[in-house]
């Protein structure tokens, strides 16, 4: 079936599941306002249920990548959006899916069988370890109305001809969640939808054709994983508990400073696609140079606001 008939398929089929469920999801999964939310209104969570959900359908009956493999992080999620679980039952469900990518991956398959046993254990466990930590930075950054979908459905177009396996159905379903999801939000994705994302995340960077096309697609997420990462430092430094919610993320800063909602979320958007669209026209040392360019300008664009 035409790649482009599935993205649109999956595009209506999300936007209407994600309509359907606004109105229930919002008195049965209630986001209330709080001192560190963008949003002053009580609005629904839950909502990446619904492009889930659509990208199950349609990988059964048009052969896309299913993703089978997150439901039982994504089950767990929707409980947790629920009803808060213990963060540690969360994190051990993160690193399970985490460790079954890593090992039914096209990477792991890959590894040189003649390689140093020890040195082949603690390649495995680091990655594990980043996976993990992927995950979690993409649950991290389902801060602000549209950032995170719109981050992956860049990311994910840029995969299409990198990796092993179809991904236009789940980019449709992302577009058509993303319409109620952008800003301002009708639906928040919640941690179902976030930790899903974050799987197909690790999934996508670990099933490339070569090593340097998950290199290209590490520096594409560039926006998504280096405001995480550099939080997490910074909060190790100042000695703060990691795991305690906070607002300390750039893309919050820059929202205390004065900037937009809107606007955060475009620069982001625009940021990973200036660096996708440089490896493509350029290959990858223009991606290096452009990724470079927007590393300064993040910085610059913090201290100022």
């Amino acid at each position: 079936m035409n790649s482009l008939l599935i993205l649109i398929s999956n595009f209506f089929i999300s936007f209407s599941l994600t309509k359907f469920i606004i109105f229930p999801f919002k008195k049965l999964i209630p986001d209330y306002p709080n001192k560190r939310s963008a949003h002053k209104k009580i609005k629904p969570r839950g909502g990446g249920l619904a492009f889930i959900l659509t990208n199950l359908i349609s990988s059964s009956l048009f052969k896309q990548s299913n993703f089978i493999f997150l439901i039982p992080l994504s089950i767990l999620s929707l409980i947790d959006d629920i009803n808060d679980i213990n963060q540690w039952i969360r994190f051990l469900m993160q690193t399970f899916t985490a460790t079954y990518i890593v090992f039914s991956s096209n990477f792991f398959s890959s590894l040189d069988l003649s390689m140093n046993l020890i040195l082949k254990i603690f390649l495995i466990i680091l990655l594990i370890f980043i996976s993990t930590a992927f995950i979690n930075f993409c649950n991290f950054m389902d801060g602000l109305d549209g950032l995170l979908a719109g981050l992956i459905v860049v990311f994910l177009f840029s995969s299409i001809t990198l990796i092993f396996g179809s991904v236009f159905g789940l980019i449709g379903s992302l577009l058509g969640f993303l319409i109620w999801n952008w800003h301002p939000a009708k639906i928040f994705m919640g941690d179902v939808g976030s930790n899903f994302l974050g799987g197909v995340f690790v999934w996508t960077i670990l099933n490339t054709n070569e090593v340097s096309n998950s290199i290209v697609l590490i520096l594409i997420a560039l926006p998504l994983i280096l405001d995480p990462f550099v939080c997490l430092l910074r909060r190790l430094i100042a000695k703060q508990n990691i795991f305690e919610a906070h607002s300390l993320h750039t893309y919050q800063r820059l929202i205390r400073g004065g900037l937009s909602e809107r606007q955060v979320v475009m620069f982001y958007i625009f940021s990973s696609s200036s660096i996708s669209l440089s490896f493509f026209y350029g290959g990858l040392n223009t991606e290096i140079v452009v990724a470079l360019i927007n590393l300064s300008f993040s910085i610059l664009l913090e201290k100022n606001f």
